[in-house]
């Protein structure tokens, strides 16, 4: 924006001259004011009248004393005007009246009449003679007082008169010259707007002109161009800015930009707007402008720059220019390099489903021969031990002897193949190819079956479940995994039970879960086994002459886990008491 220079008439001049007219103005004023104090009479000053009415009571009292010498006045006459007399005493002795007493230097004789006339006791009725002589000696220097005190209130007031008359005449002398003085200045001060407006029209000349050539260049770009005042409104739009808005020049000029479009009300249009206004320039890239609703967006780059004027911001300018080429190259670039991740993602997935299942094979077979090599033995070794008796036997061999020896053999190979089917659950645990799919279950019907099947399978076993009424064990979880759980805990307690003790299975609830505790009264698990409980192929001291491979309890954990819950060995005064926890159905209130 082009400076014009500095202005033609100095602002030195009437600045002082504004300053004296105020000076001059006040001065007048206050002169006015003193005159009219000085004009106004007081109430202290208006004391000739006072001494008049307290020099009459003096002189009426003295007249009615004579009378009653005569006998032609009574003691209640007498007695009023006494009473009208002390009361303009009291009038005296108070407020100005006292304080212009004390100026003309007669407040001690006053005080002392006004005593003598407190300490004068009204005379006896009837009034005699004597009394009333007495009573006139005393009121007759009252009377010579006052005539003295108006003499000399006379002569006070029109000393005071003159004074005021001559303090008058040269205030109002100078309030004259003061308003010479404002005339002065207001001359001064008419010629300085005459020529202040003339300077302005020159200026706004020159403003016209220099807007028409900058409209001319705005209007010719071929980027989109708006400008902003300082109070928001829009005073440039070009016609590449109207073509890409669809709004034309007509009804965008003199509005607020929110007004024309909601694209500029947006959160990071405005904070631009308003840091170009505070003298900061910023810019956004790739903006979606919509200009209709069906129509597909218009991405556009924006650039905003404060507009200055001697150093202070005076509006804004924003720069539009339409990007959506280069957004549509940026698109096309992004969904290709996101189509090749997915590829490579969907590559990358394969080969580790892949290692994983090469992964799962090893381990399987690393654990099935450790297995083999650790717990087939004996199984194997009975087996093999059966068969070669009845081979040495032979024809020797009787129906019961043949019967027991393949019983043998047989339970010995029943124990191998469940061996075989507990270590390739251990190791499809191990390896993550066990899943769980959860559903609303109740778990009081599935511990039912559980029961039925294990008390037929060990008919003198005692098997005892308790389930409050008020419980309604409904578990999110997968039913066939809380089976194979719930079979491996009440087989351990029915195998490790002594003969006769009960096994008991309680079932109860929390807020947010289901516990099912199963417990015997066999031998407690060693302190120094508890560690180890859980873990794969581990079989504590307590099992020592019991069948088993040490992986039931592991996997029984990690079925629980599987599904939300959990597996624990808890502190019980006798026996062992195991506790399965699973959550609860939400949708159970």
């Amino acid at each position: 924006m082009t400076r014009l220079g500095r202005p033609g008439p100095p602002l030195i001049l009437p600045i002082l001259a504004i300053l004296v007219f105020a000076v001059l103005l006040t001065f007048a004023l206050n002169r006015m004011v003193r005159v009219a104090d000085d004009i106004r009479v007081d109430a202290e000053h208006n004391m000739l009248w006072v001494m008049h009415q307290a020099d009459s009571a003096a002189r009426r009292l003295v007249e009615t004393a004579l009378r009653a010498e005569l006998g032609e006045a009574d003691a209640n006459e007498i007695a009023l005007r006494l009473d009208l007399l002390r009361s303009r005493f009291a009038l005296l002795n108070e407020g100005p009246q006292r304080r212009f007493m004390e100026e003309i230097d007669l407040q001690d004789e006053l005080s002392e009449l006004r005593a003598s006339l407190q300490a004068l006791t009204e005379p006896p009725a009837p009034v005699s003679p004597t009394a009333a002589r007495e009573l006139r000696s005393v009121i007759t220097p009252i009377t010579t007082f006052f005539s003295q005190a108006a003499n000399k209130t006379m002569i006070r007031e029109w000393d005071d008169l003159g004074g005021r008359l001559e303090t008058s005449r040269d205030q109002l002398r100078q309030i004259i010259a003061s308003l010479l003085g404002i005339t002065v200045t207001g001359g001064i001060l008419i010629l300085s707007l005459f020529f202040a407006l003339r300077f302005s029209q020159q200026r706004t000349n020159m403003l016209r002109r220099e807007r028409d050539f900058s409209g001319l260049l705005v209007s010719s770009s071929g980027e989109g161009i708006l400008a902003i005042d300082a109070a928001g409104r829009c005073t440039i739009w070009n016609a590449a800015i109207a073509a890409m808005t669809g709004q034309p020049a007509e009804t965008a000029v003199g509005r607020k930009l929110s007004d024309i479009a909601g694209f500029f009300s947006t959160s990071h249009v405005q904070q631009a707007l308003e840091a170009s206004l505070r003298g900061k320039d910023s810019s956004i890239a790739l903006q979606p402008y919509y200009r209709d609703a069906e129509e597909p967006a218009l991405y556009v780059d924006l650039r905003f720059s404060p507009m200055r004027d001697k150093g202070r911001v005076v509006g804004a300018i924003v720069f539009m220019h339409d990007a959506s080429d280069r957004y549509a190259a940026r698109q096309r670039a992004a969904q290709t390099r996101e189509h090749l991740e997915h590829l490579v993602a969907e590559r990358t997935r394969e080969l580790d489903e892949a290692l994983m299942r090469e992964r799962s094979a090893a381990d399987l077979y690393r654990n099935f021969a450790g297995m083999i090599s650790h717990q087939f033995r004996t199984p194997l070794a009975v087996a093999d031990s059966a068969l070669q008796r009845l081979i040495r036997r032979g024809d020797r061999a009787d129906a019961a002897e043949v019967n027991k020896r393949a019983h043998g053999a047989r339970n010995a190979i029943a124990g191998l193949t469940r061996l075989v089917a507990s270590t390739m659950d251990a190791t499809r645990l191990q390896t993550g190819q066990v899943g769980a799919r959860p559903v609303a279950c109740d778990l009081g019907d599935l511990l039912e079956g559980v029961r039925a099947r294990q008390q037929a399978a060990a008919p003198a076993a005692r098997i005892v479940t308790r389930k409050p009424p008020n419980v309604r064990a409904v578990a999110f979880c997968d039913p066939a995994h809380a089976e194979q759980v719930l079979e491996n805990l009440m087989s351990n307690a029915v195998k490790y039970a002594p003969e006769g003790s009960p096994i008991t299975v309680h079932l109860h609830d929390e807020e947010t879960q289901i516990h099912c505790d199963v417990a015997n009264a066999g031998p407690g698990i060693a302190e120094e086994d508890r560690g180890q409980l859980f873990d794969a192929n581990f079989r504590g001291r307590n099992s020592v002459g019991t069948q088993g491979t040490g992986i039931g309890l592991f996997i029984a954990r990690s079925l629980a886990r599987m599904q939300g819950g959990d597996l624990h060995l808890r502190d019980s005064n006798v026996g062992t008491l195991f506790r399965f926890t699973l959550p609860r159905y939400e949708g159970e209130k």
